[in-house]
């Protein structure tokens, strides 16, 4: 179907009530609230308070997250209140920083073992706190002009 513009469409009241659009496409005829055609329409959108407000984004547990989740994922992680997005392989934290009890923050945490490849940004550096265990296999890259220490 093309897209269409449907201007000055008068809206019938229904048996309950409600009121309701007829829209005949090619000789077949459907009825829709303004509820039912708004959720429609908006149905691929981001959802916001208000035009200067927030965006109102996915929120759940981890055993709720998508079966099949593709590269651009995003989502609010209750299970450990951060947002999360997927990067075609796996979820990871998004934006972030320290952490710590009440208004604190003064902790950044890190892993301990280093499962799989990994090159760090050309002319950036970055910091492990250790012990570090690279695995077997398993090679971090560390380009001309940047440095890793690890603590």
């Amino acid at each position: 179907m093309a897209n269409v513009k449907i201007s000055q469409l008068p809206a019938a009241s229904s048996a309950s009530g409600t009121q309701e659009f007829e829209i005949n496409d090619s000789g077949t005829s459907r009825k829709a609230t303004g509820a039912q055609i708004k959720a429609y329409v908006n149905a691929d959108r981001v959802e916001k308070t208000s035009d200067t407000g927030s965006a109102k984004v996915p929120a759940g547990t981890q055993a709720q997250r998508d079966g099949t989740p593709a590269a651009g994922y995003f989502r609010f992680n209750t299970d450990v209140s951060k947002f999360e997005g997927h990067n075609g392989t796996a979820w990871g934290s998004v934006g972030g920083g320290a952490t710590g009890g009440g208004s604190d923050e003064v902790f950044v945490e890190n892993g301990q073992t280093v499962t799989s490849n990994y090159t760090l940004t050309t002319n950036k550096n970055a910091m492990s706190v250790g012990p570090i265990t690279v695995n077997s296999g398993v090679t971090v890259t560390v380009p001309t002009g940047s440095n890793w220490v690890v603590l």
